[in-house]
Order: structure tokens, then C-alpha cells, then sequence
């Protein structure tokens, strides 16, 4: 029962979240929305017994993808902006989501007798790098995930920054047409 409230409450933060990085004016209200998104949906990967993928989740898309985002937004935006507001509609429902899925993770860790075995620690990780990266014709051929994402990550950064290049020489032209 404790875990049906969980997940209504953290699938009810992940879809307020994700309709706020729809609605948000400012794209880095977005990127914050887009991060409650992923925090909460890993936590519904921990409920559905996969805290693997819920650990994943939270360091490559909270974390990583996340970072590059806003990333490119700062650069992209090219200090325009002279006036980002302290709150808008979506804050009214990011920093509530953001405070209880603090609440959350307290109650589970306090509630949790968590206790911290070595050896169980190395044969997963063991048992996880073996699976992973197993490059043999009969292996499952995770590491083509690997190598896809990496190109995409930098035909992503590549694009950020032709598109960065673009936007300051379109600047410096209008520059030189003025003095002209």
C-alpha cells in the first residue's frame, strides 16, 4: 500500500514536471523542470525493484544530459536575457515537487536499515562491467549503446556550437552595417 502512494505521488510529480517544461517561458526553468522529471521517474524505477537503472537515471540524464543542457542554454542565450524572473507559474509547482521528493528520500533512507557490504559490492560491479562491455559476437551488444550515445552527445555539442558561431557572426555583421 505504502508503495501505491509512492508511485501515485512521484508518477503525479513527473507528469506536473514534465507538463512545466512544456509551459515554462525561460529555458532554464525548463532544464530544472526537465531534472524533477528525471529524479522522480527514477524513483519509480526503486519502487519497481531496478535501483540500477534508478541510479543511471539520476547520473546520465539528471545529471550529465542535464548539465549539457544548460550548457547550451547559457551559451546559446548569449546574455540577453537582462531580466530572468525569481518565480512564474512553474515555480509554484517545481519547488513544492523538489521539496517533497526531498522528504521522500529522507523518509526512505531514515526508515531504511542501510547497511554496506564490500564483497557484494565488487561482484556486482564485477558482474555488471562483464555484462556491459562484453564485446564477443554472443554478448547482448550493450556497448553499442555506449558508443551511440557518446555520438550523439557530440554531434549535440558540435551542432550547440555551429549554432553559437552562427548567432555571433550574425551579430558582428549587423555590428559592421551599423558603423558602415
Amino acid at each position: 500500500m505504502l508503495a501505491l502512494i509512492y508511485f501515485i505521488i512521484l508518477g503525479g510529480i513527473a507528469v506536473g514536471s514534465a507538463l512545466c517544461v512544456l509551459l515554462s517561458r525561460h529555458p532554464l526553468y525548463g532544464a530544472i523542470s526537465l531534472v524533477v522529471t528525471m529524479v522522480s521517474l527514477a524513483g519509480i524505477y526503486g519502487l519497481l525493484g531496478s535501483p540500477f537503472i534508478g541510479v543511471v537515471q539520476i547520473m546520465v540524464y539528471a545529471g550529465a544530459i542535464i548539465m549539457l543542457l544548460t550548457f547550451v542554454i547559457m551559451v546559446l542565450n548569449g546574455a540577453r536575457d537582462s531580466r530572468t524572473p525569481m518565480f512564474d507559474r512553474v515555480s509554484l509547482f517545481v519547488f513544492p515537487a523538489i521539496l517533497i521528493l526531498a522528504a521522500l528520500l529522507a523518509f526512505a533512507l531514515l526508515s531504511s536499515g542501510i547497511s554496506f557490504d564490500p564483497s557484494a559490492a565488487k561482484v556486482s560491479v564485477e558482474l555488471t562491467s562483464k555484462n556491459l562491455f562484453n564485446v564477443n559476437s554472443d554478448g547482448p551488444g550493450y556497448y553499442l549503446l555506449f558508443e551511440g550515445i557518446g555520438l550523439l552527445l557530440l554531434s549535440a555539442m558540435v551542432a550547440a556550437v555551429l549554432m553559437a558561431k552562427k548567432n555571433l557572426s550574425s551579430k558582428n555583421l549587423e555590428n559592421n552595417e551599423e558603423e558602415i
